[in-house]
């Protein structure tokens, strides 16, 4: 899911331009998208999942997202620009933590 370039950035801790590049490089405008959402800080950690919030928001589970490019473009086998920021913002700890339920706001 996350290579070993961006894998190698993430054990520096920072949200910096080496992590900008090596996410730019190895997974091209959705590792750009997945930067943007971390500076902007628009991952959110519900009590039942992650929520990334952009256009829409887009609910997160492990290696899941429901957004179309996720489930349609890519086939569920590569992560979308949702799942790598949620999966770096775990290791460097960058969401807002929402003590509420996700689905309670579910429509």
């Amino acid at each position: 899911m996350i290579s070993d370039e961006v894998a190698k950035e993430l054990e520096r801790g920072k949200l910096d331009y080496g992590l900008y590049r090596a996410l730019l490089i190895n997974h091209g405008k959705r590792g750009e998208k997945a930067f943007f959402y971390l500076k902007e800080k628009r991952v959110k950690k519900y009590r039942d999942f992650f929520v990334v919030v952009g256009e829409e928001e887009h609910v997160v589970d492990n290696s899941f997202c429901d957004c179309p490019d996720f489930q349609i473009n890519l086939k569920a086998k590569k992560a979308c620009a949702h799942i790598l920021a949620v999966y770096i913002a775990k290791k460097l700890k960058l969401y807002d933590e929402v003590d509420a339920y996700y689905v309670d706001f579910m429509e």
